[in-house]
């Protein structure tokens, strides 16, 4: 293992944003009194209907869309979230402790507050509204109805017909308990009212009643204190799904015939459901027929040509859009160079210590061309996408971006060659289909010289670097002037229109006034996405529309093996669902590869999180 500031950093990626959020948390909490106390209870009974609305636009990503603990982030979680719809759950639970539970959360499951010390927070009704929630998760319709007839055979004389304590048998100077008293039913649990019913502690409760009727009867009476929602029931499956689409091929225009499709489905919680094959005709055309599949099920098409895999968009089926249509467009192989470009090169600096300089390249790379480059030899293996490195780089590491600067995965798909450094996997046709990272270390002394080859022709690079004593120097580089982003200040430098083998080449000076370290900063905690949008806006727009996808193009030609990319130059209205097709595929093939044995348990987890957060946040 490389020791590396970045390379800590990486490896240590969540845990360090856990850290900082525990200690966030921590430093909120400090200034909220946290005693116990009873909490205040809601003005008008909590409305479970607009507590589940709450509840999946705020709790589902950890509880469960049903409540049932397995949202896309449970994984995650240091302790599991609890399971809502456990009915052992609602008998023990207490509607002021949950209330209590989500206005401060629990620190050490890792649960956020929703109260006043999250930066968004819920009014009181509205948390009491997902206590409502719970309780409706929990208990089922059949049990509220089970319960209303038990109630109004044994109970209604007593209590009334609202629960009010006014009914036909009681004096009204010595009225029954008011069922809609909140300061009851939020201070107990339904056991500790089961409790209460099945002893000798009410002599009035005569009656004979199973241990099921109880139960019903309390859920029923508990709804005296909150507006009932039945919880929502799973989406019904749908029977008779058709999934088609055609082969074409992006670089002669013509139809490819022969060979075999697959189809890989993946639930909401991105686990594959489903992996099959069916043949393709000589008219390039496939179909699949599947008897019954769940609505939420999403729908990956692939083909092999060339000894290269491709894929289709992700596509979901509903009732209303069956068949299904996943076309793919699959591409001849080039060898021609002159097709790649940097589109946009920025380095990103900052000082490790006073005589070490760290930088972060991040590349944008585009292929103009109508074939898929497969490297200047014609293998892949040997090296596509060519890059230098300066002399005196120190610890390089090699980083593919997903979607958006702050979500990485480690290029190991890039080898060392005879004159620097490559990738090994195609480039298909399209702008922005590459996007690389490469950090390093440079020793630095009152100034230096940073200068490597570019194999490509260079668009536009751009230089970002703390104000702190150091400046560009050198001829050809335009400052961009100074970018304030909270207590730290960052110079901008811009060159344009460099020819392919030439050099990137930059002098800087001065002496570091100011360093960042893993150990303490004297400049604000760094962000890599603000740093690097310093350049201009284009490179959001282009980080944004291209997403690497994670897959392994050295293995044999095998549908077991990973699968390449239709980037047709997409128009903007498709350009998250071209994001979800990649993140998707992503997910597939990082599955195949720890199941090859290829990735190591630990990187496959925080790699596969990674990518469902992405995933998720793209269809929100």
């Amino acid at each position: 293992m490389i020791n590396h500031p970045r390379t800590k950093l990486l490896d240590g990626r969540f845990w360090a944003v856990f850290i900082f959020v525990l200690v966030l948390v921590l430093l909120l909490f400090s200034s909220i009194n946290l005693s116990a106390q009873e909490p205040s209870l809601p003005l008008a009974p909590p409305d479970a209907a607009n507590g589940l609305t709450i509840f999946a636009n705020r709790c589902a990503n950890c509880h469960g869309a049903a409540g049932g603990g397995d949202g896309e982030m449970s994984a995650q979680l240091l302790v599991a979230p609890a399971h809502l719809n456990d009915p052992a759950f609602r008998e023990t639970a207490v509607p002021g402790d949950l209330f209590d539970t989500i206005t401060n959360g629990i620190l050490e499951s890792g649960m956020p507050p929703f109260g006043p010390a999250s930066s968004n927070p819920l009014d009181d009704a509205s948390r009491w509204d997902l206590v409502a929630a719970v309780y409706s998760f929990g208990t089922p319709a059949d049990s509220i109805g089970m319960g209303q007839a038990v109630y109004e055979a044994n109970c209604l004389a007593c209590h009334g017909e609202a629960g009010q304590g006014d009914g036909p048998d009681v004096a009204s100077d010595a009225p029954g308990l008011d069922l809609t008293r909140l300061d009851y039913w939020f201070s107990r649990s339904n056991d500790t009212v089961l409790a209460d019913l099945s002893g000798d502690t009410i002599a009035e409760h005569t009656y004979d009643l199973s241990e099921a009727e109880l139960v019903s009867v309390v859920d029923y009476g508990r709804t005296f204190s909150y507006q009932y929602a039945p919880p929502p029931e799973p989406p019904a499956a749908i029977e008779g799904a058709v999934i088609t689409g055609v082969i074409n091929n992006g670089t002669t225009g013509e139809i490819v015939g022969g060979g075999e499709a697959l189809l890989r489905a993946f639930t909401t919680s991105f686990e594959q459901t489903l992996n099959m094959t069916t043949t393709v005709g000589l008219d390039g055309r496939f179909q699949f027929d599947l008897p019954e599949i769940q609505p939420d099920w999403v729908f990956l098409a692939g083909y092999r040509y060339n000894e290269l895999g491709f894929s289709s968009n992700a596509g979901q089926i509903t009732d209303a859009n069956t068949p299904l249509d996943l076309p793919i467009t699959v591409y001849e192989v080039t060898s021609d160079p002159s097709i790649i470009t940097y589109d946009q090169v920025h380095l990103i600096m900052e000082f490790q210590s006073e005589d070490m300089l760290q930088v972060s390249e991040l590349y944008v790379i585009n292929n103009a061309g109508t074939a898929v480059f497969v490297g200047e030899s014609g293998n892949p293996d040997l090296g596509t996408i060519r890059f230098s490195l300066p002399d005196g780089a120190q610890s390089p590491i090699f980083e593919r971006t997903l979607g958006s600067l702050d979500s990485t995965i480690p290029a190991t798909e890039v080898i060392e060659t005879n004159d620097g450094w490559a990738d090994t996997l195609p480039l298909q046709p399209g702008t922005g289909g590459l996007n690389l990272i490469i950090s390093y270390l440079l020793p630095y002394k009152d100034g230096m010289t940073l200068s490597h080859s570019l194999p490509y022709a260079t668009s536009r690079a751009n230089v970002i670097l703390p104000d702190a004593g150091v400046s560009v120097t050198s001829s050809g580089w335009e400052f961009q002037g100074t970018s304030d982003m909270g207590t730290t200040s960052f110079l901008s430098y811009l060159h344009t229109g460099l020819a392919a083998g030439s050099d990137l080449s930059l002098t800087l000076s001065g002496e570091p006034t100011q360093i960042t370290s893993t150990a303490g900063s004297n400049i604000a905690p760094r962000n890599s996405t603000n740093e690097l949008l310093i350049g201009g806006g284009v490179l959001l727009l282009v980080i944004a529309a291209a997403v690497f996808v994670y897959r392994n193009w050295q293995t044999a030609p095998s549908y077991d093996d990973d699968y390449a990319y239709d980037d047709d130059d997409y128009e903007d209205e498709a350009v998250e669902e071209g994001e979800a097709t990649h993140l998707m595929q992503a997910i597939a093939d990082l599955d195949d590869a720890y199941e090859k044995g290829q990735i190591n348990e630990a990187d496959y987890t925080g790699q596969r999180a990674q990518l469902k957060t992405e995933l998720k946040a793209l269809w929100k």
